[in-house]
């Protein structure tokens, strides 16, 4: 199985990944309202086109990581919505005022796409894995899975977290991204880590 590119295109303190195989296919998160020429030029400083760039993951709907998905949009980039996100896009332009510079989403040029039809869409982009629902940080949160043990969680809480508020389903998120063989996570926000250290490390 062929280990997929990861760049990290990030700025403001939150991460937004390009998945690449043999090209850019898929961008995980997208910042701010008003910030799309920060993530030009962070890509052009990782070699990336946007114009090659074909489908945005937003692991959740806050502003700092959907927060210009309408713009990518217009770049011919199509957002993709799980089936447990519809509800939180309207929510997400409610909560911004219209000085935050934010073009709200629209629903023409999306593909909904349910859960259990995501590793087909995945393998059509080269990129084995699958999409799953990891409620706790918000209910519309998901979590990318790929298949050679690395997981995009967004702000799903750390899983050292687990025992604070939202204890039961940041525990059962855990718990299917665990059953999922992950070896490293490439959380929302700080630096990737290895999911075995720190189950080690929670059970000194």
């Amino acid at each position: 199985m062929s280990k997929p590119n990861i760049i990290n295109v990030g700025y403001d303190s939150t991460n937004y990944y390009v998945v690449a195989n043999t090209k850019p296919r898929l961008l995980v998160d997208v910042g701010m309202p008003g910030t799309l020429p920060k993530l030009q030029h962070q890509c052009k400083r990782a070699g990336v086109a946007l114009t090659e760039i074909e489908y945005l993951l937003c692991t959740h709907y806050h502003p700092d990581h959907a927060g210009i998905a309408q713009e990518l949009k217009q770049f011919g980039i199509t957002l993709i919505i799980c089936e447990n996100q519809g509800f939180a896009i309207p929510m997400l332009a409610a909560l911004l005022k219209p000085a935050s510079n934010y073009i709200e989403i629209e629903s023409t040029g999306n593909l909904a796409l349910r859960f259990h039809d995501s590793r087909k869409f995945l393998a059509s982009l080269s990129i084995p894995g699958e999409i799953i629902a990891t409620p706790g940080h918000s209910d519309d949160i998901v979590s990318l899975v790929l298949d050679t043990g690395i997981a995009f969680t967004g702000d799903l809480p750390h899983l050292m977290m687990v025992g604070t508020a939202s204890q039961n389903s940041v525990s059962e998120s855990w718990q299917k991204i665990r059953a999922q063989n992950v070896k490293m996570v490439y959380p929302g926000h700080g630096p990737t880590y290895a999911l075995a250290q720190i189950i080690a490390e929670g059970k000194q």
